[in-house]
């Protein structure tokens, strides 16, 4: 009986553990991690870079919402931005700085340690057994 109502704190001090695992893993992670870009807004066509063409259905969407606005040229609006944003976010270069084989393996132990604690404290049973408990 006593082991019972142990597992509920013990289960607490796991998950708070995890977090604050995640969370410094999460933090050595991002800070090792180096963001760049190539050309924002390159785009080329023909071996010829056409950088401001990307702005062209912002710009007639723009004219079309003030020209006639419904939900048609809304719809054009937002999707001519979601088109810059995602421009954007496919130009982001993701590099990892160099650092020693240690820290490297103790960013990624923390992290993944950390999210494994966390969901092992999270998807736990009343009865302390891991996972679905299919009986009921």
């Amino acid at each position: 009986m006593g082991n019972n109502e142990n597992l509920g704190e013990n289960d607490i001090i796991q998950f708070f553990v995890g977090l604050v695992m995640l969370c410094v893993g999460g933090y050595l992670f991002m800070q090792n991690v180096e963001v760049t870009t190539s050309s924002i807004f390159a785009f080329s066509m023909f071996g010829r870079r056409m950088d401001g063409l990307i702005f062209v259905p912002f710009i007639a969407s723009i004219i079309f919402l003030f020209y006639r606005y419904n939900m048609t040229s809304k719809i054009c609006t937002g999707l001519s931005i979601l088109l810059i944003i995602a421009n954007v976010i496919m130009n982001l270069r993701l590099y990892w700085n160099t650092t020693s084989l240690f820290a490297t393996l103790l960013i990624f132990i923390m992290l993944f340690g950390g999210l494994a604690l966390v969901l092992k404290s999270i998807f736990v049973n009343p009865n302390g057994k891991h996972g679905k408990d299919y009986r009921n």
